[in-house]
């Protein structure tokens, strides 16, 4: 709504400099000037006279709703959005780790042979030597970003590599030199978080060693776990219905099966229980309520139970202590491999896979969320900037259908009685003119008052709504 100048005050034209003898004023003590019309109410009369309006009310209703509705949602997008940025609620890519385990030979009797039946000089002072070679190479499970860990080092998936060379007729001595076992550990303790990428690591293992007899190797890989996930016993595997879990899981599994079962000493307490079906007014654990005993978290143990934690009753708060000995640390896989020197190489004789995740990057996991709210919050500027233009039209729109209803009234009241209808309104102009523009007989303290507008509301509202359709602001 324009501004409008008070009783006396002098409005300067639009783009006129001050005089050189006043300061000019800053830009913050401009006050901001708004050509939308802010009054866009529909007087309820016109709603009779114009049926349209009524497809307009009935769309004021339904963005009422939207409004609401987008208000929830907003809610329930901040709350998911709180909930993802915590690391573990990232999912990590998931895929498989395939290990080769091959050897090569070199200058080996046989190959010394098929040198000279060729004609070839065979070198000499060659020592017969093998090289036994693990490496390994991560598949994503996500072909699109298969890409993205082609960089990906063979050991970051590793947190230590043992091989074995067994004595046999051949090799009687390797134990007394100590050069049977090579063995590699990652020095790295923390990795939660870390970009695997990102450290130095290596692709394969070379083990080098001189000799033209066969002999067998046993190699061991631990394989890094980036959850805190455990194997578990073959009785908790039954009863989980997997081969490795968390505390948490086996915690929240062993809870829902007591609420299940009513296994609680005090059941009836958790009948209000709205997550737990089934449980309805009859509770057969309600005769097992010991009055000498207040702690609501008593077990007493069915045959399923009995089994699996070896005691008749419990408490919840000794529940962690009991599973402990189901879980025991993540084993090593073992590959029992015999280096054949018989053959140039044996690659593609032993190929592994092994199911694996990535840790969680925690970086681009931030980067993705701040790149997904960027685009919301264009899309959501580009609707907005449209929703203002269309109000905007509906603004003005309703200006000039309230200009056509007052002009509509004014010449309906003239046509009944002109006389009398011109009277009065030369009489109201005229006090309305003195009102706005401060001729005689009014006082410009009195009509700079808040009390002068409040006794004068209808009339001045009047008035100004006349001097807008008459586009004299």
């Amino acid at each position: 709504m324009s501004q409008i100048p008070l009783p006396n005050q002098q409005v300067p034209p639009p783009n006129q400099q001050p005089p050189p003898n006043q300061p000019r004023s800053t830009a913050s003590s401009i006050p901001a000037i708004s050509y939308t019309p802010t009054d866009i109410t529909i007087p309820p009369s016109l709603y009779d006279k114009v049926p349209n309006l009524k497809e307009y009310r009935k769309l004021k209703k339904a963005e009422k709703q939207v409004d609401l509705l987008i208000a929830r949602k907003a809610l329930d997008f901040q709350a998911i959005q709180q909930k993802t940025i915590h690391p573990f609620e990232y999912k990590p890519s998931t895929g498989i780790l395939r290990v080769f385990v091959y050897n090569n030979c070199e200058h080996q009797p046989w190959q010394n042979q098929l040198l000279q039946q060729d004609g070839e000089t065979v070198p000499e002072n060659t020592t017969p030597s093998w090289t036994l070679r693990v490496e390994g190479k991560f598949i994503n499970d996500d072909k699109s970003a298969q890409e993205e860990t082609n960089n990906l080092k063979f050991s970051a998936f590793l947190s230590g590599i043992s091989v074995d060379l067994l004595e046999n007729e051949h090799y009687p001595n390797l134990q007394e030199s100590h050069s049977n076992i090579i063995e590699w550990r990652d020095d790295t303790t923390n990795n939660v978080g870390r970009d695997p990428a990102a450290a130095v690591g290596f692709d394969g293992m070379d083990i080098k060693r001189e000799g033209k007899f066969n002999i067998k190797v046993k190699i061991a890989l631990m394989v890094k776990s980036f959850t805190s996930r455990l194997g578990v016993t073959d009785d908790m595997a039954k009863f989980m219905g997997k081969l490795e879990c968390t505390h948490q899981e086996v915690m929240y599994t062993i809870w829902q099966y007591v609420l299940n079962k009513k296994l609680f000493v005090k059941t009836e307490k958790y009948s209000h229980v709205p997550a737990v079906e089934g449980l309805g007014s009859t509770n057969p654990g309600a005769e097992k309520d010991r009055s000498a005993n207040d702690d609501l978290t008593l077990v007493e143990a069915d045959e399923v139970l009995y089994e699996l934690l070896k005691v008749r009753e419990f408490r919840f708060s000794d529940l962690y202590g009991l599973i402990q000995q189901h879980f025991k640390p993540r084993q090593p896989i073992i590959l029992d491999y015999e280096v054949d020197t018989r053959r140039s190489t044996t690659l593609g004789d032993v190929v592994l896979d092994i199911p694996t995740e990535l840790p969680v990057n925690i970086s681009k996991a931030q980067r993705e969320l701040l790149e997904m709210n960027k685009t919301a919050l264009e899309n959501l500027s580009h609707h907005d900037s449209v929703i203002e233009k269309l109000n905007q039209k509906i603004s003005l729109a309703i200006i000039e259908m309230r200009n056509a209803n007052s002009r509509e009234t004014f010449y309906s009241e003239l046509s009944k009685d002109p006389v009398k209808f011109v009277e009065q309104w030369l009489v109201s102009q005229a006090e309305t003119l003195k009102a706005l523009k401060s001729d005689e007989g009014y006082d410009e303290e009195i009509v700079r008052r808040a009390k002068y507008f409040e006794d004068h509301e209808d009339l001045i509202k009047e008035k100004v709504d006349l001097l807008f359709g008459s586009s004299k602001f």
